[in-house]
């Protein structure tokens, strides 16, 4: 449960990514792995690899992970805001061997 102060449980990571006006963010799949991405602030548009764009406003929830982007671009007037929230996973090395 959420607390009132925003507070997430301990199993939980929140990761807030802000993109400036103008700017762009490379995606990076592994930065994205098990998060679902609310568009907090702002418009960010999805760079495909073959050059389409895709707009997506304030409250739109995404799941980027195995998408064909290239980039996630902030083309209005005031920052995009980004909220990334996934499980916090074991370290790779702490993982039993499959």
């Amino acid at each position: 449960m959420v607390g009132s102060d925003g507070d997430l449980p301990d199993r939980f990571a929140r990761r807030i990514v802000t993109i400036a006006p103008g700017e762009r963010c490379a995606y990076v799949a592994a930065d994205w792995e098990d998060a679902l991405v609310v568009v907090e602030d702002g418009v960010v548009e999805l760079e495909c690899l073959g050059g389409d764009r895709r707009s997506l406003a304030r409250g739109a929830v995404l799941w980027l992970v195995g998408l064909p982007l290239r980039a996630l671009h902030n083309v209005g007037r005031h920052p995009a805001v980004l909220v990334a929230v996934s499980r916090r996973l074991p370290d790779r090395d702490e993982r039993p061997d499959r």
